[in-house]
């Protein structure tokens, strides 16, 4: 069972998942102050480096506190950071967590996504112990929406006018994925973990 004694660096056929540092601000700060990428997000684009750098923190302290599990997405043989992805929360008690992500607007409809994706949902059923997996999207998030779909993700339900942003009221989609749900698509698989 995975106690958070070293951060799991992951590896796919294209990518490798690994621990952010202070180093990749400028490439989030890329990614999150472009509109298109967070526009479904809650809170407006970036306009500030220093708010990577506090991204950035709290994804190391939730790592530290054993509450959150964030990865940055390169691709193989290229450490620039091209995205992000992880477990929001992990409530180790009742082996459920969270995932969020998002992804540079000059790497989507490649399948990067999906691949790191597939990968943490392997690994949070294979090594953390996970019985279910959620996901909170925008109504308006079709993109989103599809991937999680492929990925077997059910639609659980629309928690209506959820929050308030941009003088608009927004709907929230609710997605999961339970272990029962994969038949094994995602429990029979071994993580490539770098520094285990």
């Amino acid at each position: 069972m995975f106690d958070f004694k070293s951060f799991p660096e992951l590896q796919t056929d294209r990518l490798v998942l690994r621990c952010l540092s202070p180093n990749d601000a400028d490439y989030i700060f890329e990614i999150r102050s472009d509109f298109e990428v967070t526009k479904y997000n809650s809170g407006p684009a970036y306009t500030d480096r220093q708010q990577a750098i506090k991204l950035i923190e709290k994804t190391l302290e939730g790592f530290a506190s054993k509450k959150s599990l964030y990865w940055g997405i390169t691709m193989r043989g290229n450490d620039t950071v091209i995205g992000q992805l992880g477990f929001n929360y992990w409530d180790s008690e009742n082996n459920v967590a969270e995932v969020g992500f998002d992804l540079k607007r000059e790497c989507w409809r490649k399948g990067i996504m999906s691949e790191a994706l597939t990968e943490i949902i392997h690994f949070g059923f294979s090594e953390m112990g996970l019985n279910r997996i959620g996901a909170q999207v925008s109504a308006h998030n079709t993109s989103c929406k599809l991937l999680l779909e492929s990925l077997k993700f059910v639609h659980e339900g629309t928690q209506r006018q959820q929050y308030y942003e941009n003088g608009i009221y927004h709907d929230l989609d609710l997605f999961s994925l339970l272990r029962c749900d994969c038949d094994g698509d995602f429990i029979n698989h071994t993580c490539i973990i770098i520094n285990r």
